[in-house]
């Protein structure tokens, strides 16, 4: 066995890869591995600074320590499902794909037979939650992404060029090792940070909101003041209407920054 080195683990899986046919699963495949590649293209990842691993109906991509994280992210969030979109519009109802992703790092070793270490565990623990099997399927879209919290801790929360913190909520899944915090991206709700600059993973959903439809005014607490025609903030980065205002309240606690709506 190999010394432990640094290395960044992307992992891509299936969603509902049992239920196909053997030819289904074939074409399938194909089109994971070469989802796989592009993604990792886009990140500027050359061919000598990765390797994968074949797991079925997932692949684990171990990325050399050299190479930046942000790059990783940004690729997996953008380029994977870009890339999914235009196989799927090709393939047969049977065989298009969507795939639950996540990204984590640390210390790994190689023997013989593969990749292993706590991170290799913890990585494939994130990508079973419940969570995100469930986000996937409530979602349009054709991935979903995970991150662990060293990946939050590191990266994410420096809010790097097309990395928005915001759209990061914590969740906390039980596995066979303890508690597993992950947290996932949905860019169509905006996490309330708490007052110390990071969210509370273990509260769950109670550290979340989801921003205010159109009409509505925001709900006051105890011995604070409804603001009145807060506008609905939508998926992604794009916002209508006027820029964004702080608006601050009396009581100690989370703090938001809302968009008014003028019109």
């Amino acid at each position: 066995m190999t010394e432990p080195v640094h290395k960044s683990l992307v992992l891509f899986d299936v969603e509902g890869f049992g239920r196909r046919s053997g030819a289904e699963q074939a074409m399938i495949r194909r089109m994971l591995y070469s989802v796989v590649h592009d993604t990792l293209r886009a990140a500027q990842v050359e061919p000598t600074e990765y390797r994968t691993e074949d797991r079925g109906d997932a692949v684990l991509v171990i990325v050399g320590g050299a190479v930046p994280k942000p790059q990783l992210l940004r690729a997996a969030l953008t380029e994977t499902p870009t890339q999914l979109l235009h196989a799927n519009r090709l393939a047969s109802a049977g065989t298009q794909v969507r795939l639950r992703v996540v990204l984590h790092a640390g210390e790994v070793a190689q023997d013989a037979q593969g990749t292993l270490g706590k991170e290799v565990v913890e990585a494939f623990r994130l990508l079973d939650t419940a969570e995100l099997r469930g986000a996937l399927r409530s979602s349009s879209q054709p991935s979903v992404l995970a991150v662990s919290e060293l990946i939050h801790r590191s990266v994410v929360e420096y809010g790097h060029p097309g990395i928005d913190p915001e759209h990061f909520h914590p969740f906390v899944a039980d596995s066979k090792e303890g508690a597993l915090t992950g947290w996932l991206y949905d860019g169509g709700r905006v996490h309330v940070q708490a007052a110390s600059g990071r969210g509370d993973a273990g509260r769950g959903t109670a550290a979340e909101a989801e921003a205010e439809p159109p009409g509505r005014a925001a709900e006051a607490g105890p011995g604070s003041t409804a603001v009145p025609g807060i506008g609905h903030i939508g998926s992604g980065n794009f916002f209508f209407g006027a820029g964004p205002q702080s608006v601050q309240d009396m009581v100690a606690g989370d703090k938001n920054v809302t968009y008014r709506d003028r019109g």
